[in-house]
């Protein structure tokens, strides 16, 4: 009776695992960074798409079979160290949470350390979307040149203050003989003659 419940619950794990069906991500992308060298996702959520969120990561540090992940997204900085050891080399990051389903409909990110070579990390990044809820962009450093995101746009020009400097009437003017060799300036007032 026990060789038979034992063959029966054997048969039922063996169907039940031969019937699982591998995680389908809906984008993939495979990239080579140098160090220091960022690359980053643009998110758009679909019905905000005046709100795109990006998620910045690069890498600093490699030992042999470890590497320093520095990550951003939305505003928040993470850092993870990943090795070449199996299931230790990848990391998580949830982009939009579903409250109701939360572990079957969320969209997530998986960033993959797969190689390292000649000073170069290799990454494979994949988004589970299965909600079709993001409009997704991959940013390579290596095929688009990205731009900081303090970049002045469109050449604008801020000017500098200067504080502790009293405000010069002749702006714009040359500046006098004196100023420009360095010497003490001539007063014009007649109450500075002490």
């Amino acid at each position: 009776m026990r060789a038979k419940m034992r063959f029966i619950v054997g048969f039922l794990l063996c169907a039940h695992f031969a019937s699982a069906v591998p995680p389908t991500f809906e984008h993939t992308y495979e990239l080579w960074l140098e160090k220091d060298e960022r690359a980053s996702i643009e998110i758009t959520e679909i019905g905000f798409e005046n709100e795109k969120q990006n998620f910045d990561f690069y890498w600093t540090l490699f030992d042999t079979n470890k590497i320093v992940i520095h990550t951003k997204f939305r505003r928040f900085p993470r850092q993870f160290v990943l090795s070449m050891r199996r299931n230790l080399n990848w990391l998580t990051q949830t982009l939009i949470p579903d409250f109701t389903n939360p572990h079957l409909d969320r969209a997530r990110l998986i960033i993959e350390f797969n190689d390292f070579d000649k000073g170069e990390a290799k990454f494979k990044i994949y988004i589970e979307d299965k909600g079709a809820r993001l409009n997704v962009a991959f940013l390579d450093p290596n095929k688009t040149p990205l731009k900081p995101p303090f970049a002045p746009q469109n050449n604008k020009f801020v000017p500098a203050i200067v504080f502790g400097v009293e405000r010069n009437d002749s702006f714009g003017k040359e500046p006098s003989i004196e100023r420009q060799l360095g010497l003490p300036e001539r007063s014009n007032n007649a109450n500075d003659g002490r």
